[in-house]
């Protein structure tokens, strides 16, 4: 299976690499990203350096959107800070990346892929849906090809993480999130209504500790930065594999034990800005284009997670 990962690369996304990487089955043909849980620069060289970290600089990476659809600029702020560090990878310094990012943009490399490998490809987008939107707007055709597009974003049946309403990669650029919902593209969502439900802490990644590698430190490093502090606020000890849910539904389908079928809208404006609804006007339109997860064997998929990554970090 080919994969792209298109990415805001904070720790859960530093952590879906490593997860993807792990999985024999997945061919990992490049790493487009955006701004989100960072800058666009540190986005890139978040990217950079982590498929170094685990020996695959291999992998391209393309630079995408650096602020949201409607806007000019983009600025993480404090809450960011306190979940994924100063740099998004938990204060954690890694090596300057050696390689460099392609000179071909997010959007243009998403296009050829999908017009290179059709059905086999699939595209798992774990940040704000602005190059995914784009992608759309410049050649819906080339990406009406892709086999399969999983998106981590949304809250249906649980409060958000940034508001009451809203899911963050929804919330950091709702106009293109709206865009791409109503396209009637076929997507798979996985929200906060599933991501909940695999939290990690110390005890899940203990044997991580064992492999004494470089990798091995950092990584661990940055889960534990993560674990202890995205719920700090809410005093619940834990962190929630978002992004590498989002890579396992993508080959792993029956680890969601239940979805639900529904023509989605984004919230644009006003205090529920980010909310992701049903889309009143087409209530009664049989065919659905998105399918929401709402439970997952959370247990099954944290013990599958950190295994694959305990392998790859030797």
């Amino acid at each position: 299976m080919k994969m792209i990962l298109d990415l805001d690369t904070g720790i859960d996304d530093a952590l879906a690499i490593a997860y993807a990487l792990g999985r024999p089955e997945i061919d990992l043909i490049g790493i487009t990203t955006a701004f989100g849980n960072v800058t666009i620069d540190k986005a890139v060289k978040n990217s950079l350096s982590i498929l170094e970290l685990l020996g695959r600089s291999d992998v391209p990476v393309f630079e995408g959107a650096a602020h949201p659809s409607t806007a000019t600029s983009f600025m993480t702020t404090d809450h960011l800070h306190r979940i994924h560090g100063l740099n998004g990878i938990g204060n954690v310094v890694l090596d300057e990346p050696k390689g460099q990012k392609s000179t071909i943009t997010a959007v243009d490399f998403l296009i050829d892929a999908a017009v290179t490998h059709n059905e086999e490809l699939v595209l798992v987008a774990t940040g704000p849906m602005t190059n995914l939107a784009e992608a759309i707007k410049k050649d819906r055709a080339a990406i009406e090809k892709i086999g399969k597009i999983v998106v981590m974003g949304s809250a249906l049946t649980v409060p958000g993480n940034i508001s009451q309403f809203a899911e963050a990669n929804i919330y950091n650029d709702p106009d293109a999130a709206k865009y791409v919902l109503e396209s009637g593209i076929p997507l798979v969502l996985v929200g906060l209504d599933v991501t909940l439900k695999t939290m990690i802490e110390g005890s899940d990644i203990a044997s991580w500790t064992e492999v004494d590698t470089a990798a091995s430190r950092a990584i661990t490093e940055m889960a534990t930065y993560y674990y202890t502090n995205e719920y700090e606020e809410e005093e619940i000890v834990g962190g929630a594999l978002h992004d590498p849910l989002a890579v396992e539904v993508a080959i792993n389908p029956a680890i969601i034990t239940a979805s639900l079928p529904i023509n989605l809208t984004v919230e644009t404006k006003g205090p529920s800005i980010g909310r992701t609804t049903a889309n009143m006007r087409l209530l009664n339109q049989k065919e659905k284009s998105a399918q929401v997860c709402v439970d997952v064997e959370g247990d099954l998929f944290i013990k599958k997670f950190t295994q694959t990554v305990h392998e790859i970090l030797k």
